[in-house]
């Protein structure tokens, strides 16, 4: 004979189970260094709105609406005038000084013409630019030559 469960038969369901909480992987709380570091820098600054728009400045990074790079630009006009401060801060947020190269090259235009910015030939014809009349000339001797065999 088959036993009985003592749980209830288990139904589908469309909402998910609620998922375990994640322990936090490192302490939210400041070290000594950090303070020391705060304290000089609000001692550097010598003014308080001033050294709280630098605390604005470190929230908008810990909240991930600026970068490094953006930080530390902002943050020299803060704290640039003393070296020590500024190395400190650099280190601490893992700032690395290279220079980021950007390559300024148009981009090749792909897809469609717009014919609005081709020269007029007439009142209805418009003269392609030079890299689109050979491909249409391509698609031509294509088309023809699919044709003609």
């Amino acid at each position: 004979m088959a036993q009985k469960n003592d749980q209830p038969p288990a139904s589908p369901t469309l909402i998910p189970a609620l998922p375990s909480p994640i322990p936090p992987t490192t302490s939210s709380a400041a070290t000594s260094e950090e303070l020391s570091f705060f304290d000089r820098a609000k001692k550097a600054i010598s003014n308080k709105n001033t050294f709280n728009e630098f605390l604005k400045l470190c929230n908008l990074f810990s909240q991930d609406l600026v970068d490094r790079t953006v930080l530390v630009h902002r943050a020299r006009s803060f704290i640039g005038t003393n070296p020590e401060l500024m190395k400190w801060f650099q280190d601490f947020i893992g700032y690395d000084e290279k220079d980021v190269i950007v390559d300024n090259k148009a981009r090749i235009p792909g897809g469609r013409v717009s014919l609005s910015n081709c020269r007029g030939l007439g009142p209805s014809y418009r003269l392609l630019p030079k890299r689109v009349r050979h491909l249409s000339l391509l698609r031509f001797v294509v088309a023809f030559v699919a044709i003609v065999r």
